[in-house]
């Protein structure tokens, strides 16, 4: 199932007017545009790239060297040879293995730096989402504030009121005003940081749909376990078993330091007016290790040990996300249950608040907390549809199959 495509829920949202309307940018699109151009992922691309070719030839035997001589003397000596070197421990088909396996391990990074740029792209998209409802929040606030304001007015100049009252009216507008300035403020940052994700100009204007469907979550979030069970096939578990096998492999070439090399030479020998001409197959044993091939052996050693160890780390970090998603995912819901029917409640209560005051039926101070709270339920209302979103991406990072797994496809 692809958990972008098709809304099971519809979030509250605005658009920013335009004289011409803009192409609208989905979820899908914002992620799969970053998961391809963000410079991050051209790094990783790069070192698949730059580990792929390293692999490609670094199984082939020693170089071949051609040695030159010539001894001044009398009879004159001249020696020259053609040398192959033959590594016959293995030691050329465990350096390709354990290039294979890091090329693999950059493979996977690759795909794991995709669904990262994926989810931060994701929920960058849904925070400007929050934001410009917000926004539009803030300016409702201010048309509210004005009508108020100039009701205020009225009522003031025929004396229903004193000019004190007047002066908080007037003083609620002010702060509408500068709060909308604030959210507007908060908006562009938004809107500049998915631009900049994007590779767009920071100031281009980015038109959202009326309502951004909200992904559901590949995996179920009510089941942590069937969340948990999948982390095993994640990238990025698998880039470290890789890097580990890799290492694995390299600690085995290691100890085959001090291996036997067979040394075939094709030559030249000519001592005084006597010419030779000859093939030598010769066996190099050494004959003992000063420390040099202990030392390298431990320390691969330890570095097979780190990369194991790593392995588990990076699986109890994807269950904690894990178990802190599903959580989020499920809170989120509920508060955006609860507040769904308060936001709907109080919106109705602020329009009714402010033509009781106009009616001389609701003090000033009355109205004043009637708009706050309708305010700051449908803030909350919005941040909790936001979150819901915001975790259900994360979930959906966390799965191995549907829209990120398709996101994070490595090309061969």
């Amino acid at each position: 199932m692809r958990p972008l495509v098709g809304p099971c829920l519809v979030l509250l949202g605005w658009t920013v007017g335009a004289a011409q309307p803009l192409p609208q940018w989905t979820p899908e699109q914002v992620m799969r545009q970053a998961a391809e151009k963000l410079p991050s992922v051209q790094v990783a691309r790069a070192l698949l790239q730059s580990a792929q070719a390293y692999a490609s030839s670094i199984g082939a035997q020693p170089n071949p060297f051609l040695r030159l001589s010539y001894i001044a003397g009398e009879p004159i000596e001249e020696a020259n040879a053609l040398a192959f070197r033959f590594e016959i421990a293995g030691q050329p088909g465990l350096r390709e293995q354990s290039a294979l396996r890091s090329a693999e391990a950059r493979s996977q990074d690759l795909a794991s730096e995709k669904r990262v740029v994926a989810l931060r792209t994701g929920q960058a998209y849904y925070s400007y989402w929050e934001k410009l409802g917000v926004l539009r929040v803030a300016e409702e606030r201010v048309e509210l504030a004005k009508d108020l304001e100039r009701t205020s007015y009225r009522r003031f100049t025929v004396g229903e009121i004193s000019q004190n009252q007047h002066l908080r009216a007037q003083l609620e507008l002010a702060r509408a005003q500068a709060d909308a300035v604030t959210s507007r403020q908060e908006s562009e940052q938004a809107q500049g940081l998915v631009n900049l994700l994007l590779g767009r100009p920071v100031s281009e204007a980015l038109a959202m749909p009326p309502g951004p469907a909200l992904p559901p979550p590949s995996l179920p979030a009510d089941r942590l376990d069937v969340v948990q069970s999948g982390l095993e096939r994640l990238p990025e578990l698998e880039a470290l078993r890789k890097e580990s096998d890799a290492q694995e492999r390299q600690t085995e070439l290691a100890r085959r330091g001090n291996a036997p090399d067979l040394l075939l030479q094709l030559y030249r020998d000519r001592f005084g007016p006597t010419n030779v001409n000859a093939v030598q197959l010769s066996l190099t044993i050494p004959l003992w290790d000063w420390g040099t091939v202990a030392a390298e052996v431990g320390r691969r050693e330890g570095l097979q040990r780190a990369a194991e160890a790593r392995v588990a780390e990076k699986h109890l970090i994807l269950q904690q996300r894990a178990l802190d998603a599903c959580k989020r995912y499920q809170a989120a819901l509920e508060r955006e249950s609860i507040l769904a029917d308060q936001a709907a409640r109080f919106s109705k209560l602020s329009g009714d608040a402010r033509r009781a005051y106009d009616a001389n039926l609701m003090t000033l101070l009355e109205v004043f907390d009637v708009q706050q709270t309708y305010r700051q339920a449908l803030q909350a209302y919005l941040t909790a549809q936001a979150d819901v979103a915001r975790a259900a991406l994360e979930i959906g990072a966390l799965s191995p199959t549907g829209f990120f797994e398709e996101v994070s496809r490595v090309q061969p």
